[in-house]
């Protein structure tokens, strides 16, 4: 396509090595904050794609980016060093490995695939290219985040007895609510479980240091039968099937004998996004919200609680790393994806050694074997074990 107007400034100095370049395969909202936070990595957004040229197009318009392509495969025809994935959950197999055949590093939204097999495929994919691999389990860079993993690490926990966490948003709080997710060719099998919902066992997972081992899992519908404000009554709507959740309640036993109640909702009224921890250990509680994302309360009993503000003069040097201003000037959301491609782009450019700091296919694959318990137990009512048979990469220390 033809070339667009761009903000991009590559005046560089005869000595400055050149940008990486990467693709933005899917414009909507999440795709436009992954541009923004590579632009502040300093990585050159070259093309966007989307399913169509005229949204491609439209796209590259809005965004400045110079280039707009139809197809993954006419992107990557341009040279480029990465993809990045955010487009819907089941195109997100064909178009990672279409990138990893090509050699380029890849960024993918979560979940990383619609099976526990297909993730497997795509880490074995990326194995053999020799490539940087991540998922964006964006929730692990919030910095109190960090500093609850930097915490377990040294032992301030102390044994870990049970996690209460949620993820709440009001996407489909409404009959008339509806969005691709609903749609199983697309979306895949499940709603909240796999879309928020894998933010959340990820995140839990992370925390911990510990693998999911059984699940309990009930799926509930606020609304069994929905159809999208205006739509015509004879156009009819995909079946969600019987295993449709815009609801969701976990038990899950992890190896290291904590234990977690997860609560996952698309119809929480007010709540357009927000994710809550609290842990319960031996030595101390935890608990933190991402609608408070600089807070961390920390709970006794035979001294007074404290409050924690994230500032880097009173946080664990593991976690001070994910802070790169002063305590007055707070991260937030489109930090956590700054600071998750840091990570990557650094890896990418050799700055850092294996292993990554950030999730990767193994990661995703082993979300995703959690989900295949997850769905197993809903279905048959029961507790239902994890496969680990296809053995993912181990959690971090």
């Amino acid at each position: 396509m033809d070339m667009l107007p761009t903000t991009d400034t590559s005046q560089r100095r005869p000595d400055e090595r050149p940008a990486l370049r990467a693709v933005v395969v899917g414009p909507g909202t999440i795709g436009r904050v992954h541009v923004d936070a590579l632009r502040r990595n300093g990585v050159e957004v070259a093309s966007v794609v989307a399913s169509t040229a005229e949204r491609a197009q439209a796209a590259a318009r809005r965004l400045r980016i110079p280039h707009a392509d139809a197809s993954l495969a006419a992107a990557l025809a341009r040279g480029v060093d990465a993809v990045h994935v955010c487009a819907p959950n089941t195109w997100h197999r064909g178009l990672a490995l279409t990138a990893l055949e090509a050699g380029a590093h890849v960024v993918c939204e979560k979940p990383l695939a619609a099976s526990a097999a297909h993730a497997a495929e795509l880490a074995d994919a990326a194995r053999q290219a020799g490539v940087v691999h991540a998922v964006c389990f964006n929730n692990r860079f919030y910095p109190l985040v960090q500093e609850i993993a930097a915490r377990r690490r040294a032992g301030a926990l102390g044994r870990v007895f049970l996690v209460r966490a949620s993820v709440a948003d009001d996407t489909l709080w409404h009959r008339g609510d509806w969005d691709w997710r609903l749609d199983p060719a697309v979306g895949g099998p499940t709603v909240v479980t796999s879309t928020t919902g894998s933010h959340l066992v990820d995140l839990v997972s992370f925390l911990l240091g510990a693998r999911p081992v059984e699940v309990c899992a009930s799926f509930g519908l606020a609304h069994a039968a929905r159809r999208p404000s205006g739509a015509r009554a004879d156009v009819p709507m995909p079946a969600r099937g019987s295993d449709g959740d815009d609801l969701a309640g976990l038990l899950v036993r992890f190896d290291s004998g904590a234990q977690a109640v997860l609560s996952m909702s698309h119809v929480s009224a007010g709540h357009p996004y927000r994710i809550r921890v609290e842990i319960d250990a031996e030595a101390q509680g935890v608990s933190w919200d991402s609608e408070r994302p600089n807070d961390l309360w920390i709970g006794h009993r035979d001294a007074p609680n404290e409050l924690l503000t994230a500032d880097p003069r009173h946080m664990r040097p593991e976690a001070r790393r994910f802070i790169e201003r002063p305590g007055a000037y707070r991260e937030g959301f489109d930090e956590t994806f700054r600071l998750l491609f840091r990570e990557v782009y650094a890896q990418v450019r050799g700055q850092t050694a294996p292993p990554p700091a950030y999730p990767d296919f193994h990661d995703g694959r082993a979300q995703l074997a959690v989900h295949e318990a997850v769905r197993l137990s809903a279905a048959e009512r029961r507790w239902a074990a994890v496969d680990w048979s296809s053995r993912p990469e181990p959690p971090p220390p």
